[in-house]
């Protein structure tokens, strides 16, 4: 936790200096796409300058601030979207959830004021949360009854582990795996895989000498079969000395000693793994194109004709492909869809086409910074089309809303539309003082 106080005072010393909040300085792109369990047509988006949401099916996309979240800079949250729609969002201060869009909140103790740093939820409806400590170690906690009260599992190994990624197999809300890694002083850091066959009550460590990587390297859990809770799939980050990662595949994950087998293996980052109902497996990356395999993830394929800029990758229940993309030439999206995975894919959202910031009252950081002080920078930036909220033309980056403004009286009075700075605070803490933290948990989960 000293560390996370460090990070999080410099933070606070240097922020000002840092970068427009509305992206931080970087490009703007997709993260993470979550479907909420057993109602696909709510999703959210998280993205490099917030997080984008639909309860409509995708027909229209509106935006939540990072503030509003409760973090700022370079970081990227791990996004879950609960059976009841509710949003939750690891910081490195706490657990945060709305249920609402407008208000966030800080997740009960132990979560509410400790790194969290992954999440899951179970076919069942269970929400896991993992937690990393430098000092007092991590743990894994579930939740049956939507976030509002949580329990700590059995314990893993000993204390000062960090948990990295959580996944649960989908037919099976039992099974659970989980990657971490182990700091011991003068020693390289070491890469963990656990299982848990009972829910949590117990853990097995399991060896990870298949996996060569280098001592910055991570093991990240990426996708689990939706029909067999054996056959797994897990990412190597930073493979050698040049950007390279690669994919590791077992078909008996729950055996005693699981055996592990090299599948993909590229100069790219693999941002996304799926795999589909036919246990037909997808890879995605930014540069390399998108891969498949039809024989369960033994072998790969380039899939032939598909040029886009892959950042994420997911699959609705209803069997639909969801690329995320980066607002790019020739179509502008950052979200493509398909059936098949082959051919054309159709352009899903754009950010030019985005409705509006997620409308909330005065008051409330989701109005105050992101709605006043931060759309009309956004939307400039973006070219974005919406009228929903009229942007003053005089210079001074007024904002006249014929619904609700700045001052929340629906007068259309003017409001500061600052890309720099909102009444909750800097517009962006300092990449400085997070890189070490990003560092350390920065990872791309399929969604």
């Amino acid at each position: 936790m000293k560390l996370l106080v460090a990070l999080v005072t410099a933070s606070a010393l240097i922020a000002g200096v840092a970068a427009p909040a509305h992206a931080n300085g970087r490009f703007p792109r997709s993260v993470k796409l979550v479907f909420r369990p057993g109602q696909p047509s709510d999703a959210l988006l998280g993205v490099t300058f917030g997080l984008l949401v639909t309860r409509d099916d995708g027909a229209s996309w509106r935006w939540i601030c990072e503030s509003a979240i409760g973090f700022q800079g370079t970081f990227d949250p791990d996004y879950e979207l609960s059976t009841s729609g509710a949003i939750f969002a690891t910081t490195i201060a706490g657990l945060e959830v709305t249920r609402d869009g407008c208000h966030w909140d800080r997740a009960p103790a132990p979560l509410a004021d400790t790194y969290v740093s992954s999440l899951a939820v179970g076919p069942d409806g269970t929400l896991w949360a993992g937690t990393s400590d430098m000092v007092a170690g991590s743990a894994l906690y579930q939740s049956t009854d939507d976030g509002r009260t949580f329990t700590a599992t059995g314990p893993l190994d000993r204390a000062g582990d960090w948990v990295h990624t959580i996944e649960v197999a989908p037919s099976d809300p039992t099974r659970l795996y989980v990657t971490g890694f182990r700091f011991d002083a003068g020693l390289p850091r070491e890469r963990l895989l656990y299982r848990s066959a009972d829910a949590g009550a117990t853990w097995q460590e399991l060896s990870t000498d298949a996996f060569v990587g280098t001592n910055n390297s991570d093991l990240e859990l990426v996708a689990i079969s939706p029909i067999d809770p054996d056959l797994v799939f897990v990412r190597m980050t930073l493979v050698g000395s040049t950007l390279q990662e690669a994919i590791y595949r077992s078909d008996d994950a729950g055996a005693a000693v699981p055996h592990w087998t090299k599948v993909l293996d590229l100069q790219d980052s693999i941002t996304g793994v799926v795999v589909r109902g036919d246990e037909e497996v997808w890879a995605s990356t930014p540069s390399s194109g998108l891969y498949r395999s039809q024989d369960q993830g033994a072998t790969f394929a380039i899939v032939p004709g598909v040029t886009l800029e892959g950042r994420c990758l997911a699959e609705r229940s209803d069997g639909t492909l969801y690329l995320c993309t980066n607002n790019l030439p020739p179509d502008g999206a950052t979200l493509h869809t398909s059936t098949t995975g082959t051919g054309s894919w159709t352009p899903a959202l754009k950010y030019a086409d985005l409705a509006g910031p997620t409308r909330c009252e005065v008051g409330t950081v989701q109005h105050d910074d992101c709605e006043a002080a931060l759309w009309c920078g956004l939307r400039e930036n973006l070219g974005i089309t919406s009228a929903e909220i009229t942007c003053g033309g005089d210079g001074d980056g007024g904002l006249v809303d014929a619904g609700i403004d700045a001052t929340g009286t629906g007068e259309g009075k003017p409001g500061c539309c600052s890309t720099t700075e909102g009444p909750g605070g800097a517009a962006g803490a300092s990449t400085l003082a997070l890189v070490g933290l990003a560092a350390i948990t920065r990872r791309r989960r399929a969604g």
